[in-house]
Order: C-alpha cells, then structure tokens, then sequence
C-alpha cells in the first residue's frame, strides 16, 4: 500500500519547567523521561531532531518507532550523519532548506502529486522582499522548531536491479501546451506500466510560466512514481535582482534546488547548475545565465560524498551539460563559453576522482542528443564516465510541427530524434539508458530513409506521387537514424540478403528532417531549420536492377543494446 503524507515539525513549548520539558522532549524522542537527552534548549540557528522509521505512516514520531542511524542530513553546504538514535543536529541559517539524503533501503514520504517529502524550509519571515516576483514564493515558515524530525517509510530490500524514468525538459509554457505533455507523454505512463522505482527530471519543468507548476505536477503526478526535479534556466525567476533569489518560486514548489538520495547500489545527485547573472528585469536570453557551479555546491558535493562508499555508481542530474560537443546550425561548434557547458566542470571531475564510474544526465540542448565519454583528456582516470545529454521531452518545442489525430505537435527534435523519454535500466553499478519516443514503441528505436528520394516519388510542386518508388538516382545513399544514438555505436546493412557490413557514422543533417522543413516551411507547422545530428549513419546504395529490394539494419549501441529494423523499396523505369 502506498503512503503518502507531509511531513510533521513538532514544535515544544519553551515555558515549560524542567520536568515537563525533559517529558515532552522524552515522547517526542521515544525514550523515556529521565534519560539523557540531546540538548534541553534550542539556541538560535540550529536544527535537531530524528530520522526515523514511521511504522504507521502517520508522519509524527511515536514512542516505538526508532530512530535511524548513518542518515545523511545537510543545510545545503554541511553535511552531519544521524547518531545510532537516529538523532542529528546541524547549524541552519534563515532563509536556507534542511534535507536528508534518501537511504538506499528506505523510501521518503510523498504528497498527493507525488513530490518526495524530504525537506524543510526554514524561511522565517518567508522569501524577502527584493522584487516584485511574478510568481508565488515562500511564505514565512515562522520561528524555527525544536524538533524536525523526518519519516522515512520501509523500502524494498536491498536490490542490485531497478528502474528509473528520466524526462529532460518537459517545458510548458502555455495551457494548451502542457495538455500537450499529459497526452503525449503522461497518458501512457500512468499507473507506471514500465514498473520504475521513481523518476528524475532533469529540468526546464515548465517553459518561464511559473504558474503551471501545480498543474504540471499533478499531472506528472500521475504516473505513479515519486518524481526528482532539478531546476533549469525557465525555472527561474526573472525579476529576481540576483542568482540567490533567482529559484524562490522553485523552492516553494519543489525544496532543495540540490539534493542526493541511494537506490540500490546508486548514488544520485542533484545540482543545480543554472546560475542566474541577468538585470532583474524580467527579461529572458542566453546571455541571462551560465552552466557554473558554486564554491557553497561544490562543498557541500565534497560533504554529501565524504559519507558514500567508493564503490557505488554517482548519478549526476542537471539541466545544463557537464560537457557536450553541441553544434550550430552550419556543423560547427557553438561558441558557447558558459550556457551549453558547465564552465568549471573540471572542479566536479577533482571531487569526483576517488570513485570509478560516474554518469551524468541533463537536458537543455533542444536540438540534439549527445553522449561524451569523459577521459584522460578531462583530467578523468576512473573506470568510466559518461556525460550524456538526453533526447527531450518537449523535442523542439510543443508549438512546432504538424498536429496529429490528438492535436498533439510533431515535437521531433532538429536533429531528427523524436520527443520522448528514458527508461533508465540499473544492475548493480552499470546503467544502460533506453530511449522510447513519446507515444512510441520502446522498439521504435531507428528510422531508416533513402536520400535523395528515387526520382518520381514527388513532382514539382513538391506533391507526393509515390512512396519509395521511383528510379534509383546515382549516389542514392541508405540513412539511418538510430534515435540517441553516439559514435561508438555499430550499425550494420544488409542489401537483398547480401552480408551484413558497417554503414559509416557522419555528421550531417537528418534528410527527413530537411524534407518535413521544406515540406511546412511558411506555415503555421512548421519546424526549425535542421542541425547536424551525432547518430546518423549512410551507406552508398550500389546499381541495382529493377523490381523490389529489402534493406535490413542491426545495431548495437554502446550499452550492448541490440536493435533491428528492415525496408523495401521498388524500382522503376
């Protein structure tokens, strides 16, 4: 049965005499009056209380739920471990969010929408008022309570294989478009049919209208699975006069904009890596923000992994890239400096270096799905690390591309990956990230087209006169698009059940994309231009006579995961 509640701060009166108060406090720890218990007063900017194992769910510590040791409880830089009571004291500032890092074996509280419980801001006089904020920020929480103690519910035993949605860039910005993201993307994932343990967003959750959070929410809320969110360069507040307030609207809905919790053999991370360097003006750019990570981030991941043992996986959840090879429009890359990549992601890679295998996910890049293999030339010497920029959710934009039998947009991306989403599959410390394309097949996984068409297939207006059928024009190429793909996949063809041999990656344009751009061009449908994309494969079609012949594809990513696909095509004097 799932059980979902918020959590409970207990607050104990401070005129109490000594007797009453040591009681209260006793009840409240579960042990009994006249026992030692941790500190009688609760001096000014400090939090304590217990993490402990609500056997009824009800959210408030009773005298036979006990307390549970080796928890990791931070303010967001400091990072201190439950005692073998389960109690925990930590400084806490005003205006800052206190969490615990989930425990493998063990499951954190959920709302109705879903959103983990783990937190607990601690605004006093509630978000200050240093602009006139757009969108609802944080209430004052008042006074600092005695205890905050924190429900953790029984998990599953310990397991070395589990599942995990990932979503990079959900990005709603108008009604229309979030019911755009409940059918294409939520409606087939309700009640969890892929039977994941929960999942992780990697930002951008709405598209700079703050005020679709709720609605997002219970709507991703559906799904059935507690939902992670990190936040993204349209999560921000605009007005905001600097980065510190940059996230106050992201905080009142979601808590931490960092944060960490186990799963198996997995330690995930949390971060956001979105600084805000705009005017406060309300204006949004590129230029507004950059992929940076501060000293207090930087310390507190030093903080958070001092406590996790070196042979666990790290998963690093962002929005902007660690690293990514982007590209322009032209095949070159993008002159980025500070808004595609994170500008001191080497200072992560140094913090990093005592454990072996990292992988890190993020989303931002609507044009293309990258996969960067970090290395000795990043100053990495560990097992292995991949940086991987996911295929997004929104593809390139819920307002572009012809509208389905649903009113749904083909939200293909520009690299010519469709929307979609990941199932994250988890063995131990080794991943292997699946993509399924949004209302799709998880064995849709190519697309396969010849370039050019054969000649007849349209006439001069462009009209369709024939479906691959045609004469074979000289140079006609075979193109595959393995969705998400990278160059160290292999993707091999056969032509009329010749032997299979290797097709060639290059970078190029998607010829599919660049036939749907010139098919809606001036048009209300239409799609942005396309982009060199880093999973396209060609293999040069020899003579061939006329009459039917059969393509067939097999690949294998660099996962292991294998896929197949065929086609035929009819030539034609």
């Amino acid at each position: 049965m799932k059980l979902k509640h918020i959590i409970r701060f207990e607050f104990v009166p401070l005129l109490l005499g000594c007797s009453a108060l040591l009681a209260t406090e006793a009840m409240a720890h579960g042990t009994h009056p006249g026992q030692p218990t941790p500190g009688s007063a609760n001096e000014a900017g400090v939090a304590r209380g217990f993490v402990f194992l609500d056997r009824n769910g009800n959210g408030t510590k009773e005298r036979h739920e006990r307390g549970l040791p080796g928890v990791s409880v931070s303010n967001g830089q400091d990072v201190v471990v439950t005692n073998r009571h389960g109690y925990y004291e930590i400084a806490l500032p005003e205006r800052s969010i206190l969490f615990i890092s989930k425990p493998a074996e063990y499951e954190v509280p959920v709302d109705e929408n879903n959103l983990p419980q783990f937190y607990y801001r601690h605004y006093p006089n509630g978000t200050p008022d240093v602009a006139e904020f757009e969108f609802p920020v944080i209430e004052p929480t008042g006074p600092l309570p005695r205890l905050i103690n924190f429900p953790l519910l029984k998990g599953k035993a310990h397991t070395r294989r589990f599942k995990a949605m990932a979503f990079a860039d959900p990005q709603a910005a108008t009604e229309e478009y979030q019911d755009q993201v409940r059918e294409d993307i939520v409606n087939e994932l309700i009640d969890n049919p892929y039977g994941a343990a929960f999942g992780l967003v990697a930002g951008d959750v709405v598209d700079d209208n703050l005020a679709l959070y709720p609605r997002h929410n219970a709507m991703m809320g559906a799904i059935g699975i507690p939902m992670w969110n990190v936040p993204g360069n349209h999560d921000m507040n605009y007005r905001a006069p600097s980065d510190e307030y940059a996230t106050e609207t992201y905080k009142r809905y979601f808590g931490p904009t960092n944060f960490s919790l186990n799963h198996g053999d997995v330690h995930f991370i949390g971060l956001d890596n979105v600084q805000y360097k705009g005017d406060g003006q309300g204006r949004y750019d590129n230029s507004a923000y950059r992929g940076y990570l501060t000293e207090q981030q930087l310390q507190w991941i030093r903080n958070d992994l001092s406590v996790v043992p070196k042979d666990k996986l790290i998963v690093i959840i962002t929005h902007i890239s660690l690293i990514t090879h982007a590209l322009d429009g032209k095949g070159e890359r993008y002159n980025l400096g500070d808004n595609i990549n994170t500008v001191n992601f080497h200072e992560l890679v140094d913090i990093l270096q005592p454990f072996s295998r990292v992988y890190a996910m993020a989303g931002h890049d609507t044009s293309n799905s990258w996969k960067v293999k970090v290395d000795h030339q990043h100053n990495w010497y560990g097992d292995w690390f991949l940086a991987h920029t996911l295929a997004e959710t929104r593809g390139n934009g819920w307002g572009r591309g012809p509208r389905d039998e649903r009113d749904v947009r083909l939200a293909t991306m520009q690299d010519g990956n469709p929307n979609g989403y990941y199932l994250m599959n988890f063995d131990g410390t080794e991943i292997v990230p699946h993509f399924i394309p949004a209302q799709g097949d998880p064995n849709q996984t190519m697309r396969i087209v010849l370039d050019p068409l054969l000649e007849g297939a349209r006439d001069d207006e462009g009209n369709v006169v024939s479906i691959n059928r045609g004469a074979l024009v000289p140079g006609t190429k075979v193109v595959v698009n393995l969705f998400d793909g990278g160059e160290r996949d292999s993707v091999m063809i056969s032509v009329d059940g010749a032997p299979f041999t290797d097709m060639q990656n290059v970078l190029r344009t998607d010829p599919f994309m660049e036939g749907l751009r010139a098919r809606f061009a001036g048009t209300d449908d239409s799609f942005s231009t396309p982009v060199p994309s880093s999973h396209i494969w060609e293999y040069p079609l020899p003579e061939l006579t006329l009459g039917l012949h059969v393509i067939r594809i097999k690949a294998r990513d660099e996962f292991g995961q294998k896929s197949a696909k065929a086609m035929s095509f009819e030539i034609v004097e």
